[in-house]
């Protein structure tokens, strides 16, 4: 079992080497996370690489006292990698460290009013995704993410951001493969948010979290929290959301959670290799 500050090194300086995630700790991480059901034994272990490579590039710092331990930046690592497991390791390399607080945390920023004064406000965030490469988590907000029945996960949220701001800009258009089409892609979302906004403004249950209708960049990061945590309800939303999503990650999560039966009755995972869009 390894015990230590993920990234740093007694005196001080900065580990480069990938970390060995111990089997009973991955498992654990493997069989709580409603995220990660459904991976086949080789994408798992890809996966694994890939956290552990995670760990050892970048520092975790704890917030008001709090200190992550081994186990808990092993699951941070899990899901941060998560949605890059298809793109590869560099769309990470934004991320330079990670804060972890034991809660909610206050952020103090300015607000302007309808009437253009400009306000000190302070609210209350479960996670941050700072410009200058700095990841901050809520610990109970990751915890809750245990929970099968919620959609959310703070993680693959604050992560969706970095990768929505790898091309200079966080605003729901991330670069997207040769093979997406992006004309569609800025057409589809744009309706799919307009429709959600409408929803809220309505009073009508809205079809994902209202949050989503905050701006564009937070439509794509609860968009693909709803992509992984509930693949479903997201395709039920907007079928043609998922599909763009599907292309953009190289993952289709709604066939590997929910595999249809084939003809001859045996359940149909998801291919490895893909192909993408998705038929949704």
């Amino acid at each position: 079992m390894w015990r230590w500050l993920a990234g740093l090194l007694p005196g001080g300086g900065r580990r480069e080497t990938a970390v060995e995630i111990p089997d009973g700790m991955w498992r654990r991480i493997l069989d709580d996370q409603p995220e990660l059901a459904g991976l086949d034994a080789g994408i798992a272990e890809r996966l694994r690489e890939l956290a552990g490579g995670f760990l050892g590039g970048r520092p975790f710092y704890g917030g008001d006292g709090f200190l992550p331990d081994a186990a808990m930046q092993a699951r941070i690592a899990a899901l941060a990698t998560l949605p890059v497991l298809e793109l590869g390791e560099k769309w990470l390399d934004g991320i330079r460290s990670v804060v972890v607080y034991p809660d909610a945390f206050h952020v103090d920023h300015e607000e302007v009013d309808d009437a253009g004064v400009v306000h000190e406000v302070s609210d209350l965030r479960a996670g941050e995704a700072w410009e200058h490469g700095t990841l901050v988590l809520s610990w109970a907000d990751v915890e809750a993410g245990l929970d099968p029945h919620l959609a959310t996960s703070v993680v693959v949220h604050e992560v969706a951001h970095f990768l929505d701001g790898v091309n200079g800009a966080e605003n729901g258009f991330p670069p997207l493969p040769k093979d997406c089409d992006r004309g569609q892609w800025t057409q589809d979302f744009q309706a799919a948010f307009d429709r959600l906004d409408a929803q809220v403004e309505s009073g009508r249950e809205p079809g994902i979290d209202p949050y989503a209708a905050t701006n564009p960049a937070e439509f794509f990061a609860v968009s693909s929290e709803y992509f992984f945590r509930a693949p479903d309800e997201l395709a039920h939303f907007d079928a043609r959301l998922y599909a763009h999503l599907a292309c953009f990650y190289r993952q289709d999560p709604r066939r590997r959670l929910f595999p249809a039966p084939t003809a001859d009755g045996r359940l149909d995972s998801a291919d490895p290799a893909g192909k993408f869009p998705p038929n949704v």
